[in-house]
């Protein structure tokens, strides 16, 4: 199985009862719903609700520049790709600068894990069963294959020089890289 992705930072949850739609475009949107943002110099996800545009969390992944400047940081650094979990109940959250990707539970808003992958990840994203979490390792020449639960690498997809974002169909069957 190959994953379905979105090519955005921005993650809405479906709506579970209908309050309003959104900026009129017929979309249900309720206060049950999330939108989750990646901000990269923060090194932070926003968690809004779209039903009133309000901010309900802060998740913080590492601090802002300049405190993890320093050769002793140890959170995450330049946040940034995210990818939404087929059952909704994760998300993960890729870090180009600390090499990582956080785990992150949306039902709490909690990090559950972070995984290092190799130098300068740009995206992740699930499998459209929800198996695996294919990670495109910017600054190497390979897309890295994650197991969904274990959290482990589980292979590695050599692709030529760079990949920086994947799609799949929406039955799993292929995957492109660009």
């Amino acid at each position: 199985m190959k994953a379905v992705v979105a090519m955005a930072a921005l993650v809405t949850a479906p709506a579970l009862t209908p309050e309003r739609n959104l900026a009129g475009q017929g979309i249900p949107v309720s206060h049950r719903d999330r939108v989750y943002a990646a901000e990269q110099f923060s090194n932070t996800v926003s968690v809004t609700d779209p039903a009133d545009n309000s901010l309900v969390g802060v998740i913080r992944l590492g601090d802002p520049a300049p405190g993890n400047f320093s050769p002793l940081y140890r959170g995450q650094a330049l946040v940034h790709g995210l990818g939404f979990s087929p059952d909704h109940h994760t998300i993960v959250v890729v870090s180009i600068g600390s090499n990582s990707v956080a785990f992150i539970e949306t039902a709490t808003n909690t990090v559950k894990h972070i995984t290092y992958v190799g130098r300068s990840p740009h995206e992740a994203f699930f499998t459209p069963d929800g198996s695996e979490v294919w990670v495109t390792v910017r600054g190497e020449n390979y897309v890295a294959v994650l197991d969904a639960h274990t959290y482990e690498e589980k292979t590695r997809i050599i692709v030529p020089g760079g990949p920086g974002m994947q799609i799949f169909s929406p039955d799993g069957q292929y995957g492109y890289v660009c």
